[in-house]
C-alpha cells in the first residue's frame, strides 16, 4: 500500500507567504484584544479581533493548500469550506474572551490556549475534509494529535506573552507575541500535513465543488479584508510606547 501513496510537495514561496499571513493576522487581532483589555471598548471589538484572527487562519490554510502540489486536480466542497472558517472564529472568540481582562489567571490562560488551538485544528481538518479529488485520505492519528497540541502550546505561549507583566519591558513585544501566536497556525498546518497520506482511488465522486481558482479568488478577498482591518491597527501600534505600564494600576 505504501507505494500507492501520492507524492506531495509544496511551493516554497507560497509556504513563506502563508507564514507571513498568519503572523500579520495574529498581530492585527492581538492588537485589538490588547486594547480591549485596558479600555472600556465594547465587546463588539472582541468579535472584530476574533473574526480577523479566524479569517487569517482560513487565509493561511488555503494559501498553504494552494502551495500543495499533488498529481491530482483538487476542488473543494463550498459548504464545508465556508463552515471551516466558523470554527477558527469561534475558537478565537472563546480564547480572547478569557484574556480580555487586565488580570488573567493561569486557568484562564490555559483555557484560552486550548480554545485557540482547538479552533485552528478544527478549521484545518474541516478544510481537509472539504477536499474533493480522485484519492483517499489516510491519517496518522498520533501526528493528528501532535498537530493540535502544537497549536495549543504555541497559542498558549503567545497569549501568555500578551498577558504577563514579565514581558511588558520587552522591545517589540507586540511583534514577538504576534509571531509566537501566529506560528501556531502554520506549524499546526504543516505538522498536520505530515499526518495525511493520499492514496489512489478508483471511484470518481460527483460533488458540488468550488474550483481551486475560485478558491484562490476568495482567499485574496479574505486577505484584503484582514489587511483592511489589520493595517490601521499595525500602523497605530507603531506610534505607541512599547509597554503598557500606564495601565498597570489595576491589581
Amino acid at each position: 500500500m505504501e507505494q500507492n501513496h501520492l507524492p506531495m510537495s509544496h511551493d516554497p514561496l507560497l509556504v513563506g507567504l502563508s507564514f507571513l499571513i498568519a503572523i500579520f493576522a495574529a498581530y492585527a487581532a492581538l492588537t485589538i484584544i490588547n486594547r480591549l483589555r485596558y479600555t472600556r471598548a465594547g465587546k463588539g471589538w472582541l468579535w472584530v479581533g476574533a473574526t480577523t484572527f479566524g479569517l487569517g487562519v482560513w487565509a493561511m490554510h488555503f494559501t498553504a493548500m494552494t502551495a500543495l502540489k499533488l498529481d491530482r486536480v483538487v476542488t473543494y466542497d463550498p459548504l464545508l469550506t465556508l463552515l471551516s472558517v466558523f470554527f477558527a472564529i469561534a475558537g478565537a472568540a472563546m480564547a480572547f474572551q478569557m484574556v480580555s481582562k487586565p488580570q488573567v489567571g493561569r486557568a484562564q490562560l490555559l483555557g484560552a490556549g486550548f480554545f485557540l488551538g482547538a479552533g485552528i485544528g478544527t478549521m484545518h481538518y474541516t478544510g481537509m475534509f472539504a477536499m474533493r479529488l480522485d484519492a483517499q485520505m489516510e491519517f496518522n492519528l498520533a501526528l493528528v494529535a501532535l498537530s493540535v497540541l502544537v497549536a495549543v502550546v504555541l497559542g498558549t505561549l503567545g497569549l501568555w506573552t500578551l498577558t504577563s507583566p514579565v514581558f511588558r519591558p520587552l522591545p517589540f513585544r507586540h511583534l514577538f507575541t504576534a509571531t509566537l501566536t501566529g506560528l501556531a497556525i502554520p506549524f499546526m498546518h504543516y505538522t498536520a500535513m505530515l499526518a495525511v497520506r493520499f492514496t489512489d482511488s478508483d471511484s470518481e465522486q460527483i460533488h458540488s465543488m468550488v474550483a481551486s481558482g475560485q478558491l484562490l479568488s476568495l482567499n485574496l478577498f479574505l486577505l484584503l479584508a484582514v489587511a483592511v482591518v489589520g493595517l490601521p491597527m499595525f500602523l497605530t501600534s507603531l506610534l505607541e510606547t512599547p509597554d503598557d505600564s500606564l495601565q498597570e494600576v489595576q491589581v
